[in-house]
């Protein structure tokens, strides 16, 4: 298979479990495409090869913000969690 349409396919793959905010499957893929980039390295590129690697480039600088975006979201999760627990627990022991 050409290398313009691997990287398409990936690129597709990425896109698709970005859209789906399946953290598992991109962590999967990022695996995939690390181990393919010394063989990529290896390669003359065409210009289409090029253009797949920037939009795959592109797609990944919005997967890490659209990642770090959740990090943070998670994390403001977790302190209203502990929030709420301690004021439960406050709660419970002024009305014990």
């Amino acid at each position: 298979m050409k290398l313009e349409l691997q990287l398409q396919r990936l690129h597709d793959k990425f896109e698709q479990a970005l859209a789906a905010g399946d953290w598992d499957e991109l962590a999967v893929l990022d695996a995939k495409l690390q181990q393919a980039i010394p063989r990529i390295r290896q390669q003359v590129l065409t210009v289409a090869g090029k253009q797949q690697l920037e939009r795959l480039n592109t797609l990944y600088s919005t997967m890490i913000a659209q990642g770090e975006r959740e990090k943070a979201r998670t994390q403001q999760q977790l302190k209203q969690q502990e929030s709420n627990r301690e004021g439960m627990h406050a709660y419970m022991q002024n009305n014990q």
